[in-house]
């Protein structure tokens, strides 16, 4: 179809018409796409991080997690997310043409990023595991305060640890392949699902666990983050498996971006809050924080990369046909 576009606009062009004018702006498509895809996501960046942190520093009750200011600031970042997320989705909706290899992926940002994930996941899962190993003997009962979810389900929590050791395992293996620029899954397409079955059930336990506490924004945040992250890996998985399409690929960059965005702003001002002594207005604890944060760069890294390669296919086409 391409090729068609472009001999009849060519044609046209000799015949003193138009469409090669068309042509030519369809062919700037994906590369202007993508970039208009990152300002969206700088400037919702920009606008919800720095009014989060200054809501967790000024307006959240650290007995109920209520905010004081009337959900003014709440309005403001829950706007930007929004805002930002529906623009990114629409964007790349609108992407008719996303090509490229599992070798396009390989850069040393990727491979950093991926192998942090993994060691961050493999550590938590492990932490998590003799959390539950333990039970009550690392809580002591407290009737003004609610027993962990490790106490509470631990069948739950730890076929979550179990699954999220795998994950990391898989992480790892994973960033070798973009290291030496080989699939890792070519030979066993299956293991792909692994890391997208371990969101699945990290999303039922965070769901869980928001349930049985009063409901807050910071909750939603929670939630609506881990869902793009499990539409992202599933889409990836669908990827290195080798069965993927136009709206996979589609998936992998605007969920992972979206999913990058709410992390940013979940993690950025949870970190901060804890290097300053005030983790007791999160929502969510250190060791959570770190590894959504370090996933979430190992996921805009990958983003990055599709990002230029599909640029780099647009650049070629153009200049073939020229």
């Amino acid at each position: 179809m391409r090729d068609i576009k472009w001999v009849i606009g060519l044609k046209d062009c000799q015949n003193g018409g138009h469409r090669c004018a068309t042509a030519e702006q369809d062919e700037k498509g994906p590369e202007s796409m993508m970039k208009k895809m990152w300002i969206v996501f700088a400037v919702a960046c920009i606008l919800a991080i720095p009014v989060r942190l200054y809501q967790l520093m000024n307006f959240v009750d650290s007995k109920t997690g209520f905010f004081t200011d009337g959900n003014v600031t709440a309005g403001i970042v829950s706007a930007a997310l929004i805002l930002g997320c529906a623009a990114i989705l629409l964007l790349s909706h609108r992407e008719k043409s996303i090509s490229f290899t599992f070798g396009d992926l390989s850069g040393f940002p990727a491979v950093i990023f991926g192998g942090l994930s993994g060691a961050a996941l493999l550590i938590y899962s492990l932490h998590q595991l003799m959390l539950v190993a333990a039970g009550r003997d690392t809580w002591y009962d407290d009737t003004l305060e609610q027993l962990p979810i490790w106490v509470q389900h631990p069948g739950l929590y730890g076929a979550l640890a179990l699954l999220g050791a795998l994950a990391a395992i898989n992480f790892l293996v994973l960033t070798w392949g973009l290291a030496v620029g080989r699939n890792p899954y070519a030979a066993l397409p299956a293991s792909a699902l692994i890391v997208p079955l371990w969101s699945c059930l990290d999303l039922t336990v965070m769901f869980v666990r928001y349930t049985e506490v009063v409901n807050t924004i910071e909750s939603l945040y929670s939630m609506f983050m881990v869902i793009f992250l499990l539409l992202c890996l599933f889409a990836q998985s669908r990827f290195w498996a080798g069965v993927d399409d136009l709206l996979s690929r589609r998936l992998m960059i605007s969920a992972g971006m979206c999913y990058g965005l709410l992390a940013l702003t979940v993690t950025v001002p949870n970190l901060l809050m804890y290097a300053m002594g005030r983790g007791a207005f999160c929502s969510m604890s250190m060791e959570s924080s770190v590894l959504y944060l370090v996933v979430a760069l190992f996921l805009l890294a990958l983003s990055v990369k599709l990002a230029c390669a599909g640029n780099a296919d647009a650049r070629y086409e153009k200049k073939s046909f020229n």
